[in-house]
């Protein structure tokens, strides 16, 4: 919700808009309780909504990392010029 995107409803003005469809890390349900099928966050390419689906679909994953406010980076961000932290 931080983002500007909820369930069932895009924003691709959000920092997350890619164009592809990806999982996130944090788990919607459980179908089954007890059994392993677990249902998934995704962000889609249509619009960068969320929505939920089991892990039995195919998805990329993007990795997510915290940095602290004070971390000062270098670089843009693209393979040939990738961030770089330089200190804190």
């Amino acid at each position: 919700v931080l983002t500007g995107i909820t369930y069932d409803h895009g924003n691709t003005g959000s920092y997350l808009h890619t164009g592809e469809t990806y999982w996130t890390m944090s788990p919607s349900y459980f179908k089954y309780p007890g059994v392993a099928n677990p249902y998934v966050f995704m962000v889609g390419y249509y619009g960068t909504q969320l929505g939920n689906h089991p892990l039995s679909y195919t998805n990329g994953v993007r990795p997510v990392i915290n940095l602290r406010s004070d971390v000062q980076l270098t670089g843009s961000g693209t393979t040939s010029d990738p961030f770089k932290i330089v200190g804190a």
